[in-house]
């Protein structure tokens, strides 16, 4: 038996049971008015509200997360095409002639 998966199903079972508890114990609330930006809901559930919230949040959460990770994807482009020049450059230089540069940085 793996007990990491064990622990982490008694968890998500855990969590699940609170949030229908919570639901449960809440159904009664409501909140006057939700002003969504669409449209505005009259006397909407807590735990609608609560879950619109969320909702809401996850959607901005993943936006940002796909901007971040679009970001450091187009700087790991950068830094990889900045080093192959650099290599690039190095190679020239080692390839250079031993004469070609004593002269170079011999005075005149």
């Amino acid at each position: 038996m793996n007990l990491p998966r064990v622990i982490a199903a008694v968890a998500l079972l855990i969590v699940t049971l609170a949030i229908i508890g919570f639901a449960i114990i809440n159904a009664g609330p409501t909140v006057e008015s939700i002003n969504l930006g669409i449209g505005r809901y009259y006397d909407v559930p807590v735990v609608v509200a609560l879950f619109i919230a969320f909702v809401v949040g996850v959607i901005v959460t993943l936006l940002y997360c796909l901007y971040y990770f679009i970001d450091l994807g187009l700087t790991v482009r950068r830094i990889k095409k900045k080093n192959k020049q650099l290599e690039r450059e190095l190679v020239a230089i080692r390839n250079l002639p031993l004469e070609e540069s004593l002269e170079e940085t011999e005075p005149a």
